[in-house]
């Protein structure tokens, strides 16, 4: 009986590590196969695009580059919880760049032929998100490459450091909650301001007129506000905890879209959608995206993007005829693909571009420092004013300010802007190389980010506060979403943080006055 027992643990044993292997055999085989399916269609987008530029096709060109993107989004499946920031980048890449020509293509639409009859700022055109997709894609691989041969150890060893200080992770999650309720009615007054400046006249008021009058300290306590909550998110607070702050978030940018600016309400959506997934992806206690998130986001995301379309409309002074919600849902991917034609119309005003100020690509970084309080004192600079003026137009290192004065001269004073593209950008600084050599940086960055995030709490805040813009870079400035980094404003509100946890260790009286008023996390 013991014999025939020891021989059925055996077999069961052995079954066991059968079927093992054969699962282990069964998911080599699937990658395998995923594999060539990733290969097929990056070496069918490339000949497809050698074939279109030969033959002269656009409509061939763009099918081109959407197979580029379907590379890149099986390649963002195959792993979705590493690669989530990677695939909803494309996604605005998609929204950016290549919506306007893919939806007039499907509409049977001469879409080239909007901007200009010049064929040759087409071609730049779709050369250059060709460049800067395909860019990404070297990016992304050589992240995971990097991270998977070289930068494992040194991660390991920074979790478990950081598993050491976890007393000070919750003074510090302590008193940057603090600082972000102190600060953000401040936030609120900040954007209120020119919302009751706006009532009553067109929005565009806002670009050519408004001016703040609110002292400058206001405006850099009020800067606090997201700086602080990216510090507080950084400690990985219990999801319940984390809840309002977050909703607090999303509601100070309703000031900003009464006024009619769209991107703050998306971008703050955004960030907080992919703060929970990135939750989701390390956390080991709690379901931060559970069936109730992925309810909510499947409701939310075609609701929001008719409302965004008619808002848009409503916005102009354009009557809403349609009742269909199909329809806006197009015309609001088609809107946001103007900056398809904002490139094209950058390379026709190139040498413009280029005869300016030029390091467009660290403009705002360049600005703030040059115009700033440290270039007033050490050049004498005067600060620039805000909005769409004379002195932005002619002095800003911003391509925004500058193609949209040479494009459209009283328009832009009046208020319209065409906006930019960190490609555009690129490319008038240092031309094809750049929009290269960007790509890769941020196809890096893209899949860097999760293996990162949650390592070191300040490296996690600069994580979270360059997510809060980076997905909008496709229309928008090459650093602008990094921009923060060489802020004072930063820098004071974070070693102000620090600080204050550290004091918050030393004072047993404070921690239990925090306590009384629940500020402490509740174990």
């Amino acid at each position: 009986a013991l014999g025939g027992n020891f021989y059925l643990k055996v077999e069961n044993s052995l079954r066991k590590e059968i079927v093992k292997k054969n699962r282990l055999m069964l998911m080599k085989s699937k990658k395998k196969y995923y594999d060539y399916l990733k290969f097929l269609f990056l070496v069918l987008g490339t000949a497809t695009q050698i074939t279109a530029h030969k033959i002269d096709h656009f409509n061939l060109f763009v099918c081109g580059i959407l197979f580029i993107m379907v590379h890149n989004m099986l390649f963002s499946f195959e792993e979705y919880s590493r690669r989530v920031i990677y695939f909803l980048f494309n996604v605005t890449y998609f929204t950016f760049l290549l919506s306007r020509p893919v939806i007039g293509m499907f509409r049977g639409e001469l879409w080239w032929k909007e901007v200009t009859d010049a064929d040759e700022y087409v071609w730049i055109t779709l050369v250059l998100i060709s460049v800067g997709l395909y860019a990404i894609v070297l990016g992304g691989y050589l992240a995971i490459f990097l991270h998977e041969k070289l930068l494992n150890k040194f991660l390991m060893r920074t979790e478990n450091f950081n598993t050491t200080k976890l007393v000070f992770k919750e003074h510090l999650q302590v008193v940057s909650l603090l600082v972000f309720y102190v600060t953000l009615p401040l936030f609120f007054v900040q954007e209120l301001e020119p919302l009751l400046y706006s009532s009553g006249k067109d929005y565009l008021s806002y670009y050519s007129e408004f001016q703040s009058q609110l002292p400058g300290i206001f405006h850099t306590l009020a800067s606090f506000m997201k700086i602080s909550l990216c510090v507080f998110l950084s400690t990985c607070p219990r999801k319940k905890r984390a809840f309002i702050p977050l909703v607090l978030y999303e509601l100070s940018a309703i000031p900003a879209l009464l006024i009619g600016v769209r991107n703050p309400f998306m971008l703050n959506s955004m960030f907080i959608l992919v703060y929970y997934l990135l939750r989701d992806a390390v956390e080991n206690k709690e379901k931060w995206f559970g069936k109730i998130e992925k309810i909510a986001v499947g409701v939310a995301t075609p609701f929001t993007l008719v409302f965004m379309a008619v808002y848009a409309y409503i916005r102009g002074g354009n009557f809403v005829g349609s009742i269909n919600p199909f329809k806006y849902i197009v015309e609001f991917f088609y809107s946001q693909g103007v900056t398809f034609n904002v490139i094209q119309m950058g390379y026709g005003y190139v040498d413009s571009l280029r005869l300016h100020l030029s390091h467009y690509t660290f403009g705002g970084i360049i600005d703030y420092i040059y115009y700033g309080t440290l270039g007033q004192r050490i050049w004498g600079t005067t600060p620039l004013p805000a909005g769409n003026c004379l002195e932005n137009a002619v002095y800003s290192h911003n391509l925004s300010h500058h193609l949209s004065y040479v494009s459209l001269k009283e328009s832009y004073l009046n208020g319209r802007g065409w906006g930019s593209s960190y490609l555009l950008e690129n490319y008038v600084d240092y031309g094809y190389v750049g929009v290269l050599i960007l790509g890769i940086i941020l196809g890096v960055i893209l899949i860097s980010f999760v293996y990162w995030f949650g390592k070191k709490n300040f490296l996690t805040t600069v994580i979270l506060l360059s997510l809060t813009s980076i997905f909008l870079i496709p229309r928008a400035e090459a650093t602008g979403w990094i921009t923060f980094i060489v802020t004072l404003q930063f820098w004071v509100c974070v070693a102000g943080c620090y600080l204050g946890a550290f004091v918050l260790g030393q004072w047993k009286f404070l921690q239990g006055l925090l306590k009384k008023i629940k500020l402490y996390p509740q174990n």
